[in-house]
């Protein structure tokens, strides 16, 4: 039985487009990397559903979705699983899935070598890409391997990728923890930039002019989504959004935040604006003593990207 296709209007979808949305380009070809979970996180299911409503509204033409390792250390193969069991109830059965690299940009570079697995995924990614209709905007929703080995690899051109679109950086000494309930003990890493630390560090030193980041105080307070809200829209979801709100309360926050799902606003005109997308220097910094901790800073030197760093109050 097929899905039913979202729609094109409800709270949930306002909540990101606005009232009154306008499309920045006609049919963007977007290439989805996503390490979408059926447990625990949710940002990456409901990114895929408010995906398919810019697709329905014409905004972009999602080329594929490819599966990468991440949340909760979940391993390619698990991500590959849970879309083919998710991307049907968001909207998204028909999009073609295509299995990520298993090796971080990282690892090769230790190993100094790629696997022939891996190469016959990227080629087939880059092959899915250099067949659009025009330069593609790759939307990394985890760790930016799939781009990084893409580029690094010589699997494509700078010509072919529009934008990277990512997750994460931090503004200084900005912390992650929220300071109420157990917040106050402890803050959640920078977990996109911690999985593939050299990985960000190539398209920060390579690509710049192709980074633009989220960070994730722009999907705290207001920009924050209830599970009542997250349920109307995709019934499927409605049992994982109030789990998922359960936990994130015990940890201070009002919501679900859902930074992934804002790097839809690079396609809506204003959206930047609402983001506070701007130029700012970046950089890749160790916060306390070794590789395992370097993060990407924010305006404090390095090479210039657009990052996204408002706080909705």
């Amino acid at each position: 039985m097929t899905a039913p296709k979202p729609s094109l209007s409800g709270e949930l979808t306002d909540h990101y487009f606005g009232s009154s949305p306008e499309c920045r380009m006609a049919a963007q070809p977007v290439l989805l990397v996503t390490d979408l979970t059926v447990t625990g996180e949710i940002d990456d299911s409901i990114s895929m559903h408010v995906y398919r409503q810019l697709e329905l509204r014409g905004c972009v033409s999602i080329i594929g979705v490819v599966s990468i390792f991440g949340n909760g250390k979940s391993t390619t193969a698990e991500i590959h699983r849970n879309m083919e069991r998710r991307l049907p109830d968001l909207g998204g059965g028909e999009w073609r899935r295509l299995r990520g690299p298993d090796e971080r940009y990282t690892t090769v570079l230790n190993r100094r070598g790629e696997t022939q697995t891996d190469i016959a995924r990227l080629e087939a990614i880059a092959d899915v890409i250099r067949t659009a209709a025009g330069p593609v905007v790759i939307a990394e929703l985890g760790p930016v391997t799939v781009s990084a080995r893409l580029l690094a690899g010589g699997y494509l051109k700078r010509s072919d990728v529009r934008m990277i679109l990512g997750v994460g950086g931090r503004m200084g000494n900005e912390s992650f923890a929220t300071h109420r309930r157990l917040g106050r003990f402890f803050a959640f890493r920078d977990m996109n930039v911690a999985e593939d630390v050299w990985g960000q560090d190539y398209l920060l030193r390579s690509h710049p002019d192709r980074l633009w980041m989220v960070t994730y105080r722009t999907g705290i307070g207001k920009r924050e989504v209830s599970a009542r809200q997250v349920a109307a829209a995709i019934p499927a979801l409605a049992a994982h959004a109030k789990a998922r709100a359960r936990v994130l309360r015990l940890i201070g926050f009002e919501g679900i935040p859902t930074w992934d799902t804002w790097t839809t606003g690079f396609f809506l005109r204003g959206g930047d604006s609402q983001l506070g997308c701007r130029p700012l220097r970046a950089r890749m910094a160790a916060t306390a003593g070794g590789p395992d901790t370097m993060r990407l800073i924010l305006a404090q030197g390095g090479r210039r990207i657009i990052a996204c760093t408002d706080v909705a109050d």
